[in-house]
């Protein structure tokens, strides 16, 4: 499985995700610290990935947006 992990958790999220042998980055990674939410979930179906946050927006913005 394919993780993003938004900036409002740590780093070390990510990186203890790759040590255990999952693809994951954190959205400082990609240079997109301070993107809005729609950015960060563009990001996340572009490259397939499943958000990892602390941040409940994004299930309202799935439901808004009807997205999977």
């Amino acid at each position: 499985m394919k993780f993003l992990v938004d900036e409002n958790l740590s780093p070390h999220v990510a990186e203890v995700l790759v040590k255990s042998g999952h693809d994951a980055v954190h959205i400082r990674d990609l240079d997109a610290a301070g993107a809005p939410d729609s950015e960060v979930m563009a990001l996340a179906a572009e490259g397939g990935r499943v958000i990892i946050s602390a941040d409940t927006d994004f299930g309202a913005l799935l439901a808004y947006s009807r997205a999977t």
